[in-house]
C-alpha cells in the first residue's frame, strides 16, 4: 500500500497528507541518527470504538506504506517492503503502538533487532505508526552512537505530535544541505554545546579554533573567530543558537560551512537543538567556477553576435554597390543568413542554460525576414503553436532552415500578389524509429510553413528528405538555398523535410526535428 493510497481514507485530510509527505522528505535524518531502517505502517482496516476513536481491527495486518534506509549503518531490510504486510509478532506490536502515545520498544531476539515505534497523531487523529528498526545491542554502541540514538528518540517523540518536521522550513540555499554523516552538534536548552561529532569539529576548525567549544555557546565561539567589523547575519545567529528551524551559511574567506538547525521541544518545553553542519567550501568553489564559465560563454556569444552583425553590415554595404541584380541578390541572401546566425548568438547570450526559448527568438526572426524581403506587395505573417525550448546545438541549424524556407515563400511564392504566410509549430511523440533503436528521441518538433501564393514551379522536385529513410530516388536539391536546407536537415538536425503543393494554392513545407532526452545520445551524422 503506497502512501498515496491513504488519500481515500476518511480520517486522512489534505493537511494530514501534506504532513506525511513532509515527514517522508525529512525522515532520512531520523534513519541516520537512529542507525536503522524507518518504516511508516498503516492498518488495512479500522473500527470505531465506543468512544469514537479509530483503532485497528483486531488481527488486521499492518501494511508498510513507506520505507527508508540509513546511510550510517547497514540496512535491516534488503528487499523492497512497500505494500507488504508486517509479520504477526511485529504486527501485533505495531497495533499496540497505535494506541500508546509514547515510544514503544519491541525486541526481536531471533532477528537480533529492536524496534522503536510511535503513532503519528495529527489533530487528535492517529493516521499511521512510525517505527525505527535498528540492530539490537546498545552495549556495543559507542558514546557517539548513543548520542545519535538519543537524538533519534527526540525526533520520534516530536513526530508523535507532528512537531517534527516543522512546516514552512526554507529549503537549503544552493547545493550542500548538511546530512548526519557530515557533522552533528547537540545543544542544551541554554544553547550550549554538549556534543560535537568528529566531522563537526573538523568543519568548524576550518573557520577557527573550536578547542573550547564544549559547554560554550556556538554564537560566542563563531563570533570570536570572525574578522573585526564583519557584519553578523541574524539568521545565522538564530540557527547557531538552535532557536529557529532554518539553514544558514558561515563564510570566512574561501571557507564555507552550511548549518541546519532542528529545535527540540518535548512536552511543550524546549530541551535543546540538533544542528547539522557541512563543509561546502569545495562545492561553492565549483559553483563559482561554473558561474564564471557561464558568464564567459554568454560573453563569447555576445561578442560573436557583434562580429556577425559587423559582417552583415559589410555585406549590406557591398550589396548596395553591386553592379548586377544577381550580385545584389546573392549578397543580400548571404547578409540574411549571417543575420540569422547573429540572432541565434544573441539569444544564447541571454539564456543561463543551453536551451533557448525558440518562440521568442523566431518571432523576431520572422518579422525581420518579412521586413527585409524585397517585395512591393503586402505579406502577412503569422506564428501559431509553440516551439518550446530548443537545445542550444539545434538552434542555429533550425534557424537557418526556417530562414531559407520562409525567405523563399516570401520572395518567390508571395512576391507577385502578396498573401498570407503561416508558420505552425507543435510537438508530438516520436515516430518512425524502431523500438530497439539504441537512443530513440522522446518527441519530435514539427514545423509547417504554409503560404497561399503562386505555388511551386511545375518542374520543382516535390518530395521528402529524411535522415532515417535515405532513398536513391529522393529529389535532387536546386540552388544553394535548397542544398543548405538539405545538408542541415539531414546532418545537424537528423530530421526530415518535405515539400508539397497546397490544396488550393501555395506551398506547404513540413520540417520534423527529433528531440532527444540526452543530446549526447543523439545519433551523429557524417553526411
Amino acid at each position: 500500500m503506497p502512501l498515496t493510497a491513504l488519500q481515500g481514507r476518511p480520517e486522512v485530510t489534505e493537511h494530514t497528507m501534506e504532513y506525511l509527505h513532509l515527514l517522508l522528505a525529512e525522515w532520512q535524518i531520523l534513519a541516520d541518527l537512529g542507525m536503522g531502517d524507518v518504516l511508516l505502517t498503516v492498518p488495512e482496516d479500522h473500527l470505531h470504538s465506543v468512544e469514537g476513536v479509530l483503532r485497528p481491527v483486531v488481527g488486521t495486518p499492518m501494511v508498510i506504506a513507506a520505507h527508508t534506509r540509513p546511510a550510517t549503518a547497514q540496512t535491516a531490510y534488503v528487499e523492497d517492503l512497500i505494500g507488504r504486510a508486517v509479520g504477526d509478532g511485529l504486527g501485533e506490536f505495531l497495533r499496540e503502538a497505535w494506541e500508546n502515545h509514547s515510544v514503544s520498544v519491541y525486541r526481536d531476539r531471533h532477528a537480533r533487532r529492536q524496534v522503536f515505534a510511535v503513532p503519528i497523531v495529527y489533530e487528535t487523529v492517529t493516521v499511521a505508526v512510525l517505527s525505527l528498526h535498528a540492530e539490537m545491542g546498545d552495549d556495543r554502541l559507542s558514546g557517539m552512537d548513543l548520542t545519535y540514538r538519543d537524538c533519534a528518540m527526540d525526533l520520534m517523540k516530536m513526530a508523535l505530535t507532528c512537531q517534527w518536521p516543522a512546516s514552512g522550513v526554507p529549503t537549503a540555499p544552493g547545493r550542500g544541505a548538511p546530512r548526519v554523516g557530515d557533522g552533528v552538534i547537540c545543544l542544551t536548552a541554554q544553547d550550549c554545546v554538549r556534543f560535537m561529532s568528529p566531522n563537526a569539529v573538523s568543519a568548524l576548525n576550518r573557520v577557527g579554533s573550536v578547542a573550547k567549544a564544549m559547554g560554550e555557546s556556538l554564537t560566542d565561539v563563531v563570533g570570536s573567530v570572525l574578522p573585526v567589523g564583519q557584519q553578523v547575519d541574524e539568521v545565522l545567529m538564530g540557527v547557531l543558537r538552535g532557536r529557529v528551524a532554518d539553514y544558514a551559511e558561515l563564510r570566512r574567506g574561501r571557507t564555507a560551512i552550511m548549518f541546519r538547525s532542528i529545535p527540540v521541544r518535548l512536552n511543550g518545553e524546549r530541551t535543546g537543538a540538533i544542528i547539522l553542519c557541512r563543509d561546502v567550501s569545495e562545492l561553492r568553489r565549483r559553483e563559482r567556477e561554473l558561474s564564471s564559465k557561464d558568464a564567459t560563454i554568454r560573453e563569447t556569444h555576445h561578442r560573436v553576435k557583434n562580429s556577425l552583425q559587423t559582417v552583415a553590415a559589410l555585406l549590406r554595404m557591398q550589396a548596395r554597390r553591386a553592379d548586377t541584380e544577381d550580385e545584389h541578390r546573392a549578397l543580400a541572401q548571404a547578409m540574411r543568413r549571417v543575420d540569422t546566425v547573429a540572432l541565434v548568438h544573441d539569444a544564447l547570450s541571454e539564456t543561463p542554460d543551453s536551451a533557448v526559448d525558440f518562440d521568442a527568438y523566431f518571432a523576431r526572426q520572422l518579422r525581420t525576414i518579412v521586413d527585409l524581403a524585397k517585395t512591393e506587395v503586402r505579406v502577412t505573417a503569422e506564428l501559431q503553436g509553440q516551439f518550446g525550448e530548443v537545445p542550444g546545438h539545434l538552434v542555429t541549424p533550425l534557424a537557418l532552415v526556417l530562414n531559407e524556407v520562409v525567405t523563399n515563400a516570401v520572395e518567390h511564392g508571395l512576391a507577385v500578389d502578396g498573401g498570407n504566410l503561416t508558420v505552425t509549430a507543435h510537438r508530438r511523440p516520436a515516430q518512425g524509429l524502431a523500438s530497439d533503436h539504441p537512443a530513440p528521441p522522446v518527441e519530435e518538433l514539427v514545423v509547417v510553413v504554409e503560404d497561399d501564393g503562386v505555388g511551386l514551379p511545375a518542374d520543382f522536385p516535390i518530395g521528402r528528405w529524411a535522415a532515417d529513410q535515405r532513398d536513391a530516388d529522393e529529389p535532387a536539391p536546386r540552388g544553394l538555398g535548397t542544398r543548405i536546407v538539405r545538408n542541415l536537415v539531414l546532418g545537424e538536425l537528423d530530421g526530415s523535410i518535405s515539400w508539397a503543393r497546397g490544396e488550393k494554392s501555395g506551398t506547404v513545407v513540413e520540417t520534423t526535428v527529433p528531440l532527444y532526452l540526452d543530446p549526447v545520445a543523439a545519433p551523429s551524422s557524417d553526411r
